[in-house]
């Protein structure tokens, strides 16, 4: 079926290539803020997810070049490589790595280094308060909710249970503040 645009007076053509790359586009945002989620749960070096993310955005080119037809000029199709490709690689290495995490559980206490707070969250309308903490030598910041940040200021550690994930990065299966 041929269309014609209105606005630039040539025909619209439907490619199912550039359907395929909207689809994989959006599925691989929704993919990179679970990745979010999962990544505050996670203690593991940013660089090396900078790296996953690269490779998967060097991988995403190469595939959508030689499978998927489109219309998109290079420079789009290195964008929504950029997209997918990190979202997804991103997604994955901390999705199975938490999904695979050993039973075996640690709990430990660890000092808190800094303390502060995030924006306001919309439902609460609270700022999220948060903690950094040296977990042996890498800092992570842990996000609580806003009921604790009352006690938050009076707490001097933060109590976690963790045990390791597929890829040996530490997976907190639980954070609770200490006096």
């Amino acid at each position: 079926m041929k269309l014609i645009s209105k606005l630039y007076n040539r025909p619209f053509n439907f490619k199912a290539g550039d359907a395929i790359l909207f689809f994989l586009f959006l599925t691989s945002i929704c993919l990179a803020v679970w990745a979010v989620n999962i990544y505050r749960l996670t203690v593991v070096d940013t660089s090396l997810l900078f790296i996953v993310s690269a490779i998967g955005t060097v991988v995403a080119f190469f595939a959508i070049h030689f499978l998927i037809k489109s219309s998109y000029s290079k420079l789009w199709t290195l964008f929504i490589s950029i997209v997918i490709g990190s979202g997804t690689f991103y997604f994955g290495l901390l999705f199975l790595n938490q999904t695979f995490s050993d039973k075996e559980i640690i709990a430990e206490d660890f000092q808190i280094i800094k303390i502060g707070t995030l924006g306001r969250s919309r439902p609460t309308r609270c700022f999220q308060p948060y903690a950094i903490i040296d977990f042996h030598g890498t800092e992570k910041q842990l996000v609580f909710y806003c009921d604790f940040a009352e006690t938050m200021k009076k707490s001097t550690k933060v109590g976690l249970v963790y045990s390791k994930g597929l890829f040996g990065f530490n997976i907190i299966k639980s954070k609770q503040l200490v006096r």
